[in-house]
C-alpha cells in the first residue's frame, strides 16, 4: 500500500471515530443550517459550525437567514457573521464585501467588521483606525477592544496590546478572545509561563473552543495535559490538521510511535504541503527504525521548502542509519548551516561518524559543537564519547566534567555513569 493510501486510511479511521461520537449534534447543526428558525438562531448555528470547522455550512446558514431578514433588526449582525465566515475561509475580499453591506445598517458593526477583515491580511495600520472608530461609536465594546489589541500587536506595539487585552479580559471574564490573543502575544515574546496562564483563563471561559485548546496544547510541554487538550480539540473539530500534527509531536515525545505516526499522516492528508509535519513524520519513522521512509519524508519536506533545516537533519540521520555516511556528513553540515542556534545536528553528526568509524570527522563535529555552544552539556558529552572511541581517557574525563557543569539539557546521571566507567 502506498504512503498516500496509508495516510488516507489513517485519517478515515481517526475521523470516523471522532465523528461518530458527535453524530447526533452534527446532524442537528446541519439541519438547523439548512433551515434556521430565525436570524438569532442562524447566527448561533453559524458560530457553532465555524467552531466545528464546517465553514461552508456556517455561511450557508447565514445566507439562508438573510434571504428572509432584510430590513429586520439583526441584518447587520448577520452580515458581520457572514464576514467572519469569510475570514475563516481566508477570503478577505468577500469578507470586505460583507462588511460593505453593513454600511447603512450599523456604522459600529461596519467598523468592527472592517477591523477584523483587515486583520486577516495583517494590515494593522488599517485595522487600528477602524477599531478605534468602532469604540468611539460604542465605548468599551469587547469585540472592538480585542480588535484594537490585535491591531496594536500587528503594528509592533506589544506592551500596548497586552494592556488592551488584559483590560478586556478583566471586563468580561466569561469571554475567551482577549486572554487567547494575550496568550499568543506572550508566546511570541518568549514568555511561555505567562502565556500558559492566559490561555488557561481563555479555556476556563470557553472549554470547548478548539482554537484555544490547540494553542494551549502547542504552548505546554509535551505531556498528559497537552495531549488531553489536543484530543478534546479534535472531538470538536475532527479535521483540525494543526491539532493532529501537534498531537503527533506530543505522542512522539511520550514514546507512542504508532500513535504519532497515525496522527501526523492524518494531518498531512488534510494539509499535505506542511514541510514541518513531513519532517516530524520523518523523525517518527527514524524512531521506528524505518530510515527509508524517514528519508522519503525528509525529501517530501524539502520539495516544499528547499532550505528546511529540520528536514535536512532528518535526511542526514536517515542516510547515516542506512550506512551512507559520506552523504550523511554533507547533510549534517547543511542542516547545521540552516539551524545555527541548535547544536543537535553537530552532536548527532559526531555520534553517527563515531559509529561509522570516522573518528577524525566525529572529533571535528564534536569540537565545533563545543566551540559554538560552550555551555551545552550535550555537546561536551559528545566530545567525551568521541574521546572514549579515540581511547583518550584524560580528554574524555575532562569533557564529561565540563558536561556536568553545563546546561540542564543532557542526562547528567548518564554522564556520571560514563565518568565512573573504567
Amino acid at each position: 500500500m502506498s504512503r498516500e493510501n496509508t495516510r488516507f486510511f489513517a485519517l478515515a479511521a481517526i475521523s470516523s471515530l471522532a465523528l461518530s461520537v458527535h453524530a447526533a449534534a452534527a446532524d442537528d447543526l446541519g439541519a438547523r443550517a439548512k433551515k434556521p428558525a430565525n436570524p438569532t438562531e442562524a447566527i448561533e448555528t453559524s458560530r457553532a459550525l465555524r467552531r466545528a470547522g464546517r465553514v461552508n455550512e456556517a455561511i450557508f446558514a447565514v445566507q439562508k437567514a438573510l434571504e428572509s431578514a432584510r430590513g429586520n433588526e439583526p441584518v447587520a449582525s448577520l452580515f458581520l457573521e457572514l464576514a467572519r465566515g469569510r475570514i475563516d475561509q481566508n477570503k478577505q475580499k468577500l469578507a470586505m464585501i460583507a462588511c460593505g453591506q453593513i454600511h447603512k445598517l450599523s456604522p459600529f458593526d461596519e467598523q468592527l467588521c472592517t477591523a477584523e477583515a483587515q486583520l486577516l491580511s495583517r494590515r494593522g495600520s488599517i485595522a487600528l483606525p477602524a477599531a478605534e472608530q468602532a469604540l468611539a461609536l460604542s465605548p468599551g465594546d469587547y469585540d472592538a477592544t480585542v480588535a484594537k489589541g490585535r491591531a496594536l500587536a500587528e503594528l509592533g506595539k506589544p506592551q500596548e496590546a497586552a494592556t488592551v487585552f488584559s483590560d478586556a479580559a478583566s471586563s468580561k471574564p466569561d469571554r475567551s478572545e482577549a486572554p487567547r490573543y494575550l496568550g499568543q502575544l506572550l508566546v511570541a515574546q518568549g514568555k511561555k509561563a505567562d502565556a500558559i496562564v492566559a490561555l488557561r483563563k481563555a479555556l476556563a471561559a470557553s472549554p470547548d473552543d478548539p482554537e484555544v485548546l490547540v494553542l494551549l496544547g502547542e504552548t505546554l510541554d509535551p505531556g498528559k495535559e497537552a495531549q488531553g487538550d489536543l484530543e478534546h480539540a479534535l472531538t470538536i473539530r475532527p479535521t483540525f490538521a494543526r491539532a493532529r500534527a501537534r498531537l503527533g509531536e506530543v505522542l512522539l515525545a511520550a514514546g507512542d510511535l504508532d500513535g504519532a505516526d497515525q496522527a501526523l499522516k492524518a494531518a498531512l492528508a488534510i494539509e499535505p504541503r506542511q514541510a514541518d509535519w513531513h519532517a516530524l513524520l520523518g523523525s517518527v519513522e527514524l524512531a521506528k527504525n524505518q530510515p527509508d521512509l524517514a528519508l522519503e519524508s525528509a525529501r517530501d519536506a524539502l520539495k516544499i521548502v528547499g532550505n528546511h533545516g529540520p528536514a535536512k537533519w532528518v535526511e542526514a540521520k536517515a542516510l547515516a542509519a542506512k550506512g551512507e555516511i559520506d552523504l550523511a556528513v554533507e547533510s549534517f553540515q547543511a542542516a547545521y548551516g540552516l539551524m545555527r542556534t541548535d547544536p543537535a545536528p553537530l552532536i548527532d553528526a559526531a555520534h553517527a561518524c563515531a559509529k561509522a568509524g570516522r573518528l577524525t570527522t566525529a572529533k571535528a563535529f564534536a569540537d565545533r559543537a563545543t566551540d559554538d555552544f560552550p555551555k551545552s552539556a550535550a555537546a561536551w558529552e559528545a566530545v567525551g564519547d568521541v574521546d572514549v572511541a579515540l581511547k583518550d581517557k584524560a580528554g574524555a574525563v575532562s569533557a564529561y566534567q565540563k558536561a556536568l557543569a553545563g546546561d540542564s539539557t543532557a542526562d547528567k546521571a548518564a554522564i556520571r555513569r560514563k565518568l565512573a566507567a573504567p
